[in-house]
């Protein structure tokens, strides 16, 4: 299909020349008008896939301040015309991104060529604009927060779960600032050469844990990663950042209630309902004398060996199962070593209620009395 192409130039002898050159050149002449208004009329009826614009338009208009228009309202390409080279007139021109400058007079293939690169340069920058438009709706649609930085580390933008994350509902509190002046002191350095090492060879950041602070200061633990993109035509660095605020206070908990399970004087040792070791504290290896590394997922019935052993089931989990809690005192044969216990059992269960397992509490007699 032809390239159909609007002239806008009050020169009558320019204008007639331009004909003849379209014409030889195999496009489709939509029209030619003199001033800026008309242009834009035609432009409302027939959008044209190129404009020749004479910079120095007579009328209300100059052919600048009619490109600015038809940009805003049709985003049509325009290739300027003039014979005028004053540098505050390439400024201007520089200024709204136009598509060409031709220096009259013109010649025709000069011609051809500046129509043919403006065509593909605009369709360029189109789906340039479609991807980024794409992107744009993926973050702004993720679950996750997302922050776009640019190669100085400044804030290019944020997704609504982003801002949510620094208590802010105002991109313009972000905007523009160093992410770096948001990350904890204690954290700045480690990311400081993390994130200069992705934007200087051009490679993401792997997970990484950080405190970051809100606009208000308040710290938020948080998990992030980050991949090279290109965002607004430029190279820019997207972080994926999750809010683990509460998981690392559940997991620092979990931790804290380890450790005063490990400093235990009686033994505690977790199983599964098949009797599976889960868990074995610090006690338990001195009772057993075997470490908690050599008994995760051992049966119970190659730890606890004693006269009367049957099975863990006939042993431990239905009595527990009928009582809620069982309790029994027995000699220990391990290792080639007796020891008197105690045992008292529980059974754990899950958020639904659903017994997941037993815990058992193993007092060395002999310990105890002492």
């Amino acid at each position: 299909m032809k390239k159909k192409i609007l002239i806008v130039e009050d020169d009558s002898l320019i204008s007639t020349i331009f004909r003849m050159f379209l014409k030889e050149l195999g496009y489709d002449l939509i029209g030619i008008v003199e001033d800026g208004k008309e242009a834009i009329r035609i432009c409302e009826k027939t959008k044209p896939d190129i404009i020749l614009m004479d910079v120095h338009l007579g009328g209300d208009l100059d052919g600048i301040q009619t490109t600015e228009l038809i940009k805003t309202k049709f985003d049509i390409p325009v290739i300027f015309l003039s014979s005028d080279t004053e540098e505050s007139t390439i400024q201007r021109v520089i200024n709204i991104h136009s598509y060409g400058y031709l220096v009259k007079p013109i010649d025709k293939k000069e011609l051809g060529i500046s129509i043919e690169l403006a065509f593909y340069k605009h369709q360029f920058d189109l789906d340039q604009k479609m991807r980024e438009q794409r992107f744009r709706n993926f973050i702004t649609d993720s679950p996750e927060a997302i922050i776009v930085i640019n190669e100085n580390g400044l804030i290019e933008y944020l997704n609504c779960l982003g801002l949510k994350l620094f208590k802010t509902a105002y991109i313009e509190d972000l905007m523009g600032l160093p992410l770096l002046s948001f990350v904890a002191d204690d954290y700045s350095a480690i990311f400081k050469e993390r994130l200069e090492n992705s934007l200087t060879l051009e490679t993401g950041i792997a997970y990484t844990h950080l405190k970051l602070k809100s606009i208000h200061g308040d710290l938020i633990d948080v998990g992030l990663t980050g991949a090279q993109i290109e965002f607004n035509g430029k190279k820019n660095l997207q972080l994926i950042v999750r809010d683990i605020t509460q998981e690392f206070a559940y997991r620092q908990l979990l931790a804290e209630k380890a450790n005063i399970i490990n400093n235990f004087n009686d033994g505690v040792v977790t199983f599964d309902l098949e009797g599976n070791v889960k868990s074995w504290n610090r006690a338990c290896e001195r009772i057993f004398g075997v470490t908690e590394a050599k008994t995760i997922g051992k049966a119970y019935a190659s730890l606890f060996v004693y006269e009367a052993q049957k099975s863990f089931a006939e042993d431990i989990l239905i009595p527990v199962e009928k009582s809620g809690k069982y309790e029994t005192d027995f000699t220990l044969e391990f290792l080639e070593k007796k020891t008197d216990v105690k045992l008292i059992a529980n059974l754990l269960k899950n958020e639904k209620g659903e017994d997941t397992g037993v815990v058992c509490y193993i007092r060395d007699q002999f310990c105890s009395q002492k």
